[in-house]
């Protein structure tokens, strides 16, 4: 009796979601044209068949082989190593028969590990919908007779999945959508069903949604941001860079923490966040600047107009920089380079500068909250001290801010600009696990950045 075994996807991503494919096992999967179902099956094959499977598609089409060859060439990744016999759409349309006879013919010629048919929905057209089934479940039983994985590509939308046959015939069900937002759209995987995949992780597959981003470089899965499942917080105080500010922390941020430090435009949050890493730099502490309005130039430039010469931590590989357009970020893409820029190089701390500029990419606000939420847990769970920054509406008292992301931080402080005095001031509203002094301190930022004044104000 064969038992099933796990073998790779071959999509980036989806191996570390799915922890592989089963096989023998039948996939179907189903969207809308333009959802990327072709490169996805086409990457599968061309990976499969480099690493020694034997692997065979069968495009049910109208382009010549010439045409799909052409084609196929444009896609960065694919390999022409795997076997490919295209069947003439009409005449599967036509005569259904005579296509499944030679689909048998094929599949038995090649004894595949790995087959694609793309797509079935034109396999049995022309029938009723008792013969449709029948039909197919003859290919099934075909299928079913060769120890291999086969993906069955269907153009479906979600509403006909439960009608169709295929749906109920296949042991796993991926469902790829396109969902327009603003001026982009965004690509979703979602899991209907999964059999043979370890119960513990099948139903918090099959209840998410997963971005996938499809070009010509190839289909890629982003699995979500998750905490680290070993967790072993460190309680450690770290500095913070700011000379006075430690004592309002009682001593320093704990090493885990993420501090959200919210202010008007022109109080200093940027320089805040820089001297906050170059506290980190100057003691070996390797780290990350995420930013989304200056390029890593400017921010170099900016900090050695200060004095700071972050250059030389760049060139150590102590420094590194994740710099994107607000309005073009995939967030699953965005995630995952913050993820193996940290894990890659060993992150200690991370300024994540102005989180208001995620509203651009996340105009929903539960999911804003949700990204960040994320986020701050994977740190935390690695025991990686972050500053985060967002812009807020000016305040006459420093503390009676609303800010939306402050319930996801450990520590929370504001900066204020004073009209009546024409001074600074900061105070600390939060900080979780420590104690702090909930006194307003005036501040300075200074050529050689922010200092606070020694005295307590109120």
């Amino acid at each position: 009796m064969n038992r099933l075994k796990n073998i790779s996807c071959g999509v980036k991503g989806l191996d570390e979601i799915l922890g592989g494919m089963v096989s023998p096992s039948t996939i179907l999967v189903a969207g809308t044209a333009g959802v990327g179902k072709t490169i996805m099956s086409l990457q599968m094959l061309s990976n499969s068949s480099k690493n020694g499977e034997k692997a065979l598609y069968i495009p049910i089409t109208t382009e010549s082989t010439d045409k799909l060859k052409m084609y196929n060439s444009t896609l960065d990744f694919f390999d022409d190593s795997f076997e490919v016999h295209a069947i003439n759409r009409q005449l599967a349309e036509k005569d259904p028969l005579t296509t499944l006879i030679e689909i048998g013919n094929i599949i038995e010629s090649i004894k595949p590990d790995r087959l694609v048919i793309d797509p079935i929905t034109p396999l049995g057209y022309g029938f009723i919908e008792q013969e449709k089934r029948r039909f197919f479940y003859t290919l099934d039983s075909m299928l079913q007779e060769r120890n291999m994985l086969t993906f069955l590509v269907g153009e479906l939308l979600k509403t006909e999945l439960h009608n169709s046959v295929v749906s109920h015939l296949s042991d796993g069900i991926i469902y790829l959508t396109r969902e327009d937002r603003n001026s982009r759209a965004d690509h979703r995987m979602e899991f209907i069903k999964m059999r043979g995949i370890d119960p513990g992780i099948r139903s918090e597959i099959t209840s998410r949604k997963y971005l996938y981003n499809v070009n010509s470089a190839g289909f890629t899965v982003y699995p979500h941001l998750k905490p680290e499942t070993e967790l072993a917080l460190d309680d450690s105080r770290v500095e913070t860079g700011v000379p006075g500010l430690d004592s309002m922390f009682d001593g320093g941020l704990l090493r885990y923490n993420s501090l959200l430090v919210a202010g008007t435009p022109g109080t200093g949050k940027k320089i805040f966040g820089l001297q906050f890493i170059l506290q980190g730099l100057e003691n070996n502490e390797s780290g990350i600047v995420i930013t989304f309005e200056d390029t890593p130039h400017q921010m170099i430039l900016d900090a050695k107009r200060m004095g700071w010469d972050l250059e030389k931590y760049v060139a150590n590989g102590l420094l590194h920089f994740i710099c994107n357009n607000p309005s073009e970020i995939y967030t699953g893409e965005h995630a995952a380079n913050i993820k193996e820029i940290i894990e890659t190089n060993h992150i200690r701390r991370v300024f994540f500068d102005g989180t208001n500029h995620l509203e651009l990419s996340i105009p929903d606000n539960l999911e804003l909250r949700g990204y960040l939420y994320s986020i701050t847990s994977y740190l935390k769970s690695r025991n990686i001290t972050s500053l985060f920054t967002t812009d807020i509406a000016p305040s006459e008292c420093p503390g009676n801010e609303k800010i939306d992301a402050a319930p996801i931080m450990d520590s929370v402080l504001v900066l204020h600009n004073s009209r009546a005095r024409d001074r600074r001031y900061m105070c600390v509203t939060k900080s979780r696990g420590t104690k702090h002094k909930r006194t307003v301190k005036e501040y300075a930022i200074t050529e050689s950045g922010i200092k606070l004044r020694i005295d307590t104000l109120i």
